[in-house]
């Protein structure tokens, strides 16, 4: 079993990037917000709008370094003299509703004042029409909840640390944290199966998002929980990650292992390592190869399913 520490609330930033900061954002976000729960965080102590200068808020840098949905917009980043950082203190049981209604906030905030949002748990730029609309009635973690990044072999872990694949690629969710679950990461993935690979991991997601919520509405105010080690993973489950209607493909089902991994230092995040279970006889680019490859169908976007 894996030991999970769960936090009273997690902070949940949102960076507005803008050239034009709003005097008041809090009066800004309440006149445009059409979320009703952000309407009623807004001036309570779980949401707080701060505005600073973009070289001394401790965003810059990441943003710089961030996923863009327009790798082209990226230079753009250098007009922005102002960041309003929209940070959610959020309990873990709260969620998603809670985290919806931040992020709606954010949004009111960027169409206000022609801003870009910096999501800092998925560590990526909303595209930069996402500042329009309002947020779905209906979660679903397609929704630029969660990034999948992929690496060359390595992964910094903390200041300083630095943890080395022996081959492969790495793979690396980011966004998971806000919901207080550790991130996923699945080392030494075989090229061929890098597209099974990013299936697998928003499929589990979605499993293991899913029995956490359940198991936090059980447990009120716990915070600890015991995570089997074993799940298992259904190639249906990429139709809930998107929220879209099921297509036909093949029912595939994936025994996963989850271990606890780069906890380097106490500044780092909790990361489950994702691999074949331990007995697996056969070496584990055979299990990418041989079982994920053959479960998970690559879907790499789909649309929303409709109310009926």
């Amino acid at each position: 079993m894996i030991d999970l520490d769960i936090p009273e609330t997690v902070a949940t930033p949102f960076v507005v990037a803008t050239d034009q900061p709003p005097h008041d954002p809090v009066a800004v976000a309440r006149a445009r917000v059409r979320h009703p729960l952000a309407a009623d965080l807004l001036g309570t102590s779980l949401v707080r709008i701060s505005t600073l200068p973009a070289g001394g808020s401790g965003y810059a840098e990441l943003m710089g370094g961030a996923a863009w949905a327009r790798p082209a917009d990226r230079p753009l980043l250098h007009k922005y003299t102002h960041h309003v950082v929209v940070m959610g203190h959020i309990p873990p049981v709260s969620q998603p509703g809670h985290g919806q209604a931040t992020r709606a906030i954010a949004r009111a905030v960027a169409d206000a004042c022609e801003g870009v949002i910096y999501d800092a748990w998925s560590h990526q730029v909303l595209p930069h029409d996402f500042r329009y609309g309002v947020e779905h009635p209906d979660f679903c973690l397609a929704d630029d909840w969660l990034a999948t990044f992929i690496t060359g072999g390595e992964r910094h872990d903390g200041p300083g640390a630095r943890i080395a694949s022996a081959g492969g690629l790495d793979l690396a969710t980011a966004g998971l944290h806000r919901f207080a679950l550790p991130e996923l990461e699945a080392r030494a993935v075989p090229l061929s199966n890098v597209f099974a690979a990013v299936t697998l991991l928003r499929c589990l997601s979605v499993v293991l998002l899913s029995e956490h919520w359940d198991w936090l509405a059980c447990n009120p105010g716990a915070r600890t929980r015991r995570l089997a080690r074993r799940a298992h993973v259904e190639s249906r489950d990429v139709w809930r990650y998107w929220a879209a209607a099921p297509r036909p493909t093949a029912d595939g089902r994936v025994q996963v292992q989850l271990d606890r991994s780069g906890d380097v230092g106490p500044m780092a995040l909790p990361y489950l390592s994702v691999g074949p279970p331990d007995d697996f006889a056969s070496p584990a680019s055979a299990w990418w190869n041989d079982v994920v490859d053959l479960a998970m169908p690559y879907v790499p976007q789909a649309p929303r399913r409709t109310a009926a």
